[in-house]
């Protein structure tokens, strides 16, 4: 399958950054985060727990909080369901059977009242769909979101090398409104 293929080969190429290099783009993508988003005004916003290569949030969770913003991070409740449960300073995580920190407490919010949603990816292809780990979590609980009218603002975070020029979406994917890398911030249709 294309999209097999292309997620291996993008997770082997994540591997092969040095840890200074990643430490010095992660800021430099999430700096770029306060240049095109209105952290202040995002009082829900949805972010995650940065799993294997994916971009930290470290930044933008304490800029929310400076706001005394809502911050919610998604918890998978069941194969093919993902909550978004309200994130406490403080509070002990579990790592769920992939290995992903997730928050244990049961305040769940619905998607429809989040502002901003940060959805990590493996790559995006020319027209913003996202590529995940294949698990389709993101896109079977977002289903019903992705045509709402006032709906949240779909944003992703990655590298540059993850911005592809082939086409690989499919109807079910997520298409991003945003995507902000190192050097780059990608708008879609």
């Amino acid at each position: 399958m294309v999209k097999n293929k292309i997620r291996k080969s993008l997770l082997k190429q994540g591997q092969l950054f040095c840890q200074n290099d990643i430490e010095e783009l992660n800021s430099q993508i999430q700096k770029n985060v306060f240049k095109e988003i209105d952290i202040e005004s995002s009082k829900n916003t949805l972010l995650y727990f940065q799993y294997k290569n994916e971009i930290p949030t470290n930044l933008i969770i304490d800029e929310l909080l400076k706001y005394s913003n809502n911050i919610y991070m998604p918890r998978i409740v069941s194969e093919n369901e993902l909550k978004f449960n309200l994130f406490k300073e403080g509070e002990t995580l579990k790592k769920n059977k992939y290995g992903i920190d997730e928050l244990m407490n049961e305040d769940y919010i619905n998607p429809i009242v989040l502002n901003t949603m940060f959805i990590p990816f493996v790559g995006i292809d020319k027209n913003g769909h996202r590529l995940g780990y294949g698990g389709g979590f993101f896109d079977k609980t977002l289903e019903q979101l992705k045509s709402q009218k006032g709906r949240p603002l779909f944003v992703g975070l990655g590298y540059d090398y993850q911005i592809l020029e082939e086409r690989f979406g499919e109807s079910h994917d997520i298409k991003y409104d945003l995507v902000i890398t190192e050097s780059r911030v990608l708008s879609y249709d």
